[in-house]
């Protein structure tokens, strides 16, 4: 299995994981983040452009990961990625489902995005799509070959239960 890191871990750098908002299009069976507890939150732009500059002295050092919710459904998420890569973050991530991935592509650039991190947890429809819902496992990968052709960065997160870790090899 050829693995290759994408946002390194160590001790000279930093990881900010920013909920931008509790919103998402999909219940995964295994997800923490649900309407009832977290309710539809979304963090106004104002906020979140406060929030990176507040981080910002650091960003150098700081690899910035975008996450919900799910981050396509925010309004003003390519904004945001362009002012953490104006304010000097690190890398820029975008951790997404990959369902809605419709119109991102289109509002920012391989240089200012290093990787869409998509959710993927099966090599085939019916281990992901027993997780994440019908028609997950077809979206995601035509959102993750999208990217691809336009230049971007991707990884994938599969995230490991006792529904799929029989498939776990089988990820390319």
């Amino acid at each position: 299995m050829n693995i290759r890191k994408t946002v390194a871990f160590s001790k000279n750098s930093s990881n900010l994981f920013f909920h931008i908002l509790t919103q998402c299009n999909l219940r995964c069976r295994h997800c923490y983040i649900n309407p009832e507890q977290h309710g539809k939150n979304t963090l106004p732009l104002s906020t979140v452009s406060a929030w990176l500059a507040g981080f910002s002295d650091k960003s150098s050092r700081t690899n910035i990961i975008f996450l919900g919710g799910e981050p396509t459904l925010h309004p003003d998420l390519s904004e945001a990625i362009k002012l953490a890569r104006h304010l000097g973050f690190a890398s820029v991530t975008v951790d997404t489902n990959g369902y809605l991935f419709h119109d991102i592509l289109s509002k920012v650039t391989p240089e200012e995005v290093d990787y869409f991190s998509f959710s993927l947890d099966g090599p085939t429809p019916q281990t992901n799509d027993r997780i994440r819902g019908r028609g997950c496992y077809e979206k995601c990968v035509s959102g993750i070959r999208e990217a691809v052709s336009k230049g971007f960065g991707t990884s994938l997160i599969y995230t490991v239960s006792s529904e799929n870790i029989h498939a776990l090899p089988q990820i390319h």
